[in-house]
This record gives structure tokens, sequence and C-alpha cells, in this order.
């Protein structure tokens, strides 16, 4: 028999306890009813701790990411930017009953991107979808291209005739086609089609929707459309989007942070958020870094800075098409130098005159020149190798005359003021080498080599046709500093045929939609009027998808907060209608201009204007708003329309000066 030590028979006697105590027996020395009473409050403990966790479990069901945001307004669709393509997008999905929110971050008078200074032109394929795709192919110079999203877009371009009039509500009887038409000696039939030498180009044309060019016309309508929807649709200008909140299991975008009034705001997007800001060409950076362009001048949008694609790359997007732009028309695609935010002017557009003929070149950096002057210029695209490219710019440029070119050129009234003030004035060639800071040697034989080539009639240079060429004559020579001229940038965040923006896998990041020119499909050519259609086409798609009701987003673990989100219509900057005080012999009245209604108080007295008052507008400030200083005291006196009419506009201002002729017309009638 084993003896057992005290301590071994010490843990015995305690295991034996603990098991006694496990199985429910009491031990010797307790009393049952305390042992009772410790039941019950192990009980109570249990049943308190089941359900803590039954109300974690209930909170994970019933809570998901969208509800740990602070929401401080709340819409089914949040449209990103205020031009063609945005609402178009806004009008669409108030249409499939979707409460949507437009946020812009400029001003209305600066809102509107280029679809607002546009010539107003869209493409359109004569309701031939087979003669779209073959051109468009084409257009993009070897280049792959998505081909479900291409069916979308020709088949829009085919029928965007139908679509304006029984969409949008444009007259279908007012629609211009203007292949084969010249405005002064603007060939704007040079665009329609643009490439004519592609297959299927004998259907494509470009249009308007009056007879009419860059005078907001179209912009004014689609704006109109979201107006007629201001129960669906609000407004809030100078809100620019700041940033995207994106669901961290789904990657499902469900909202913007927007600044406005100098407060941080969420806006949830039940459905849908959609870009819709325009491409980069007023950010330098992103030109010099994507395009390769240093020294340039924007002459569309002037607050176009990439503000979408970077919101787009924040949640994952992958970019397509960013080397690729749009430049001017005529004398190499320069223009004169000017600062962001003021538009240049464009020289030489679609036309052969003074500027870029005869005894004119340009030259670079070390005085040799690099592009054919006198072509004709395919939205800044230059012929190469069978194909037209954007051109490569030295880094600084100049435009040369001698002086009877120089004198052309001043007669024509080819280059505004104060731009004609910089052309300086040379003595000699060495004078010219030392004021442009080019090479002496390299600039005379430029200049003698281009003399050769005018004599002879052919430019083994850069192939200028030899009607456009003319030797310098004289000793003195005239030099202009002159940058690049852009138009507009195609590149931005991929999407597909369903306007979804792709992620770098190919895959949709959900809720996300896009469209217009932040991440447009040109890749090399470009055919006139294309981004006003895509515009519009993928806008109407984006706004649909947008407002589908979407799945709700799966549980989340995170703390909830308690929001009350502004509702729509609570906000909204969108026009109201508004009272005016007015005496027997004062009238109200409006006009539309560039940037919509001109409203105006006039005052008739024995049946002439004796004052006029702006009221209310929007024009650009530095152009419209300008003209509306000095032009009300220009129509005091006038008593009929013809007198009306007589008034001069104001140089640059033809639009503005137009809606002020339209609101005292009114005027006058009402007070006969």
């Amino acid at each position: 028999m084993k003896h057992l030590s005290r301590r071994d028979f010490l843990k015995g006697a305690l295991a034996a306890g603990a098991a006694a105590a496990m199985s429910g027996i009491a031990l010797a020395d307790e009393k049952p009813e305390e042992k009772e009473e410790e039941k019950k409050e192990d009980s109570k403990e249990e049943a308190e701790e089941e359900k803590k966790e039954e109300s974690k479990e209930s909170d994970k069901e019933t809570h998901t990411f969208a509800d740990t945001i602070k929401w401080d307004a709340e819409y089914d669709v949040v449209v990103l930017g205020m031009g063609a393509s945005g609402m178009v997008a806004a009008k669409t999905a108030a249409d499939e009953k979707a409460h949507v929110l437009i946020v812009e971050k400029m001003e209305e008078g600066l809102a509107g991107g280029n679809s607002k200074v546009c010539g107003q032109l869209f493409a359109f394929a004569n309701h031939d979808v087979d003669a779209a795709k073959t051109y468009y192919k084409q257009l993009a110079g070897g280049r792959e291209q998505p081909e479900a999203y291409m069916d979308v877009l020709c088949e829009a371009i085919a029928n965007m005739d139908d679509i304006l009039a029984d969409e949008f509500g444009f007259d279908k009887e007012e629609f211009v086609d203007w292949t084969g038409v010249k405005v002064g000696d603007t060939d704007l039939g040079a665009m329609s089609p643009e490439y004519p030498e592609f297959e299927g180009s004998d259907k494509i044309a470009l249009w308007t929707t009056h007879q009419g060019v860059s005078d907001g016309y179209l912009f004014q309508g689609f704006k109109q459309n979201v107006l007629d929807r201001a129960d669906m649709i609000d407004v809030w200008y100078e809100t620019p989007a700041t940033g995207l909140i994106q669901d961290p299991e789904t990657k499902t975008v469900i909202g913007a942070v927007v600044s406005r009034e100098g407060k941080t705001m969420n806006v949830r997007a039940l459905n849908g958020v959609i870009i819709t800001t325009g491409g980069f060409e007023a950010n330098p950076d992103m030109v010099q870094q994507y395009l390769g362009v240093i020294n340039y001048a924007p002459r569309g949008g002037q607050y176009n800075t990439g503000d979408g694609i970077k919101l787009a790359q924040s949640v994952g997007a992958d970019l397509w098409h960013m080397t690729c732009y749009e430049g001017l028309f005529g004398l190499g695609s320069v223009t004169w130098p000017v600062e962001i935010g003021t538009p240049c002017a464009q020289p030489a557009t679609l036309a052969q005159n003074a500027l870029n003929t005869g005894a004119c070149i340009l030259v670079g950096t070390d005085g040799n020149r690099f592009v054919n002057e006198s072509e004709t210029v395919r939205h800044g695209h230059l012929y190469e190798n069978g194909i037209w490219e954007n051109p490569t710019f030295p880094e600084k440029v100049y435009v040369i005359y001698d002086e009877k070119q120089f004198e052309l050129v001043k007669e024509g009234g080819l280059i505004e003021e104060p731009y004609i003030d910089e052309m300086k004035e040379y003595a000699s060639i060495k004078e010219l080498a030392e004021g442009i800071g080019a090479k002496e040697d390299a600039l005379k034989a430029t200049i003698e080599n281009f003399n050769k080539f005018a004599e002879d009639g052919v430019d083994y240079k850069c192939g200028r046709e030899s009607q456009y060429m003319r030797a310098f004559e004289g000793d003195k020579y005239y030099a202009m500093y002159v940058v690049q001229g852009l138009l507009n940038t195609q590149g931005g965040p991929r999407r597909n045929e369903k306007a979804e923006i792709l992620d770098v896998n190919g895959k949709p990041i959900p809720n996300l939609y896009g469209a217009g020119e932040c991440g447009g499909i040109t890749a090399c050519m470009y055919q006139g009027g294309t981004n006003i259609a895509e515009c519009i086409t993928f806008g109407r798609v984006a706004g649909k998808n947008a407002a589908v009701k979407k799945d709700e987003l799966p549980a989340f673990e995170g703390t909830a907060v308690e929001s009350e989100p502004a509702k729509p219509g609570e906000i909204t900057d969108l026009n109201k209608e508004k009272e005016y005080e007015t005496e027997d012999n004062e009238y109200v009245t409006s006009g539309k201009g560039m940037m919509g209604d001109v409203t105006v108080k006039t005052t008739i007295e024995d049946g002439k204007v004796t004052k006029v008052e702006i009221l209310e507008e929007t024009e650009t400030p530095n152009i419209g708003g300008e003209a509306l200083k000095e032009l009300p005291e220009k129509f005091v006196g006038v008593s009929s329309d013809k007198e009306v009419d007589a008034v001069d506009a104001v140089s640059g201002a033809t639009i503005t000066t137009n809606a002020l002729k339209e609101a005292i017309k009114k005027a006058l009638e009402l007070a006969k």
C-alpha cells in the first residue's frame, strides 16, 4: 500500500472538493443557502453577458460604415461639376426620380468649364451607326479602344439630333449643319468632317442647335433643363469637392466631402457619385508632367485644374489618355502668352492669312524652325508620317516677320491690343538673335534657308506649301514671344460603357461614375464636337445608372453616430423667382447672356429710355461683367428697336451686349 505525504493528501482533498463543487454537491463545511445565493449571482452575470453579446451581434447587423459618418446632407445622387456632362447627368437622374445635388467649385458666372466657352458644336453621324464606328476607330490611330464603350458613343452620335430634341427640348427645326460653311475667313466646314480622308467621314458632320457658334446657347439649354427640375435638383455654387468617402470593405463610394462657406461638409450619396469636373488644362504642373508642355496658354476652361482626376485616384481609379490634348488651329497652334484665368486670343483660326503665311516663321530656342507655320492645324494636331499627333514644342517659341508682313498683320487687325505691343523691331539678324536669345549662326541659316525654299517653291525643312511662302525682304525683322495654345485635355479616370469608373484592376469602383472630359475616349486624333457629344452620351448613361437604388452596405463594427442631414431642397443656390419694386414707368425684363439671364430695370419716359439698371446677372466678371458697367448709359435716349440695335457692342462681349438689347426691346414693347 502506498503511503501519501501530507502534501499529496492536501492536494487530493482540494481536488476532490473542487470536483464536488462542480457536481453541485455541497461540502460539509458550506451552508446550502449561501451556495444558492452564489448560483443566482452567477446566473445573473451570465445573463447580462449574453445580453451584451446579443447587443453586439445586433449592432453588427444594423450598423454600416455609413452610420459611422456624421452627414450634413443626403441625396440619392451627387454630381461633381456643373458643365454639360454634369447637368445632363443631373437631369437624367432627376427624370429617374432621384434627388440630385450638383456641387460646383466656381461662382455661377464662372461655372461651366469648356462646355460654356466652346463652339457649342456637336458631332453628328446622320443616323449611321456603322459609319460612326468605322470613322472613330480610325481616329484612335492604332490605339486599342474598348468596343462596348465605342458602341454606346457611336450609337448616340448617330442619333444626337433626336436625343437633343426629344430629351432636352431643343427645336430640331433650328438645327444647323456646318458642313462646307465659312464664317468670315474661318472655315468651320474644315471640321465637318475634320478627317475627310477617313472611311465613314461622308456621314460625319458638325451641327449646332441654332444658327450660331461660341455663344453659350447649348450650355444655356442644358442649364435650363436643370432649372426646370429645381424640385429634384439642388445646386451649390462655390462649393468644391475635396474628397470622396468610401466604404473600407466593399470600396463603395458613399458620399463626398465638400467645402462650403468655410465649412467642411459630408454629403451622403445613397446611389452614386458622378465625377464631371473636366480636364486639367489650367493646372501647369499636371500639364507639364502628363503632356510635356511647359509654356502654354489655355483657351478653354480656365478653372479645370484636374480636381476630379485626383479625387478618383484617391479611391483607386485607373487613368487613361493622359497624354492626349487638343490645341488651336492656326500658326502652328501657338497663341499670345496670357496668365491662366484670362482666356487667350486665337490667331489664324482655320484660315491662311497674314499671320501664318508669307515672310513668317516660327523658331525655337536655338533659332531653328520646327513646324509648318501655314498648316491648317486639326485641333492642335499636326501631320507626321501618316498620322496627326500633338506636336513637340521647344521651351520657347518666337514668331518672326519682315516689315511688309508685319504691316499686313497690323492692317488686318490680326493681333489684338495689347498683344500687338509685344512685337519688337530689330535692325539686323544679329540684333534679332540677341533679342530672342537664339544662336546667331543658326538663326541666320534658318532665314537664308527659308528664303531659298520660298524662291524654289519647296520647303525641305517643314513641308510648307509654296503659295504660303515669301522670302524675307529688307533689313528689319519683327519678333514676338508666343506660347503653345491649349484647348482642353482628354485624360482622366478610366470608365466603361456603363460610365462606371474602373480601378487599376479593371473592376468598377461601386457607385462611382464619370462623364465628360474628365476621362474622355479620345486617345489620338480628335473630331470636332466629340467632347460635347461624349458629355451628352455618358452624362445620360451616368445619370441613369447612378439613380438606380443600390444594395445595402455590409455590417460594420464601428460606432454609429447620430446625424441630422439636410434633406433635398433645404439648401440650394438655384435662382429663385424674385420680385422687384417698380414705379409706373419702370419695367423689369431679361435677356439671355453668355452665362444666364441678364435682368434689368428700364425706366421709360415719353417713349424714350431714361435709365437702365442692372438688377441681376451671372456674366463672366472680367468680360461680360465689365461690359455691363459701361453698357447701360449707351441706351439712354433710344426709343425703338432699330435704335437699340444700332448701339455698338462692347468688344469681346457681343453676347452680353445682345442680352441687354433683348431686355430693353422687351421693356419698350411693354411701355407701348
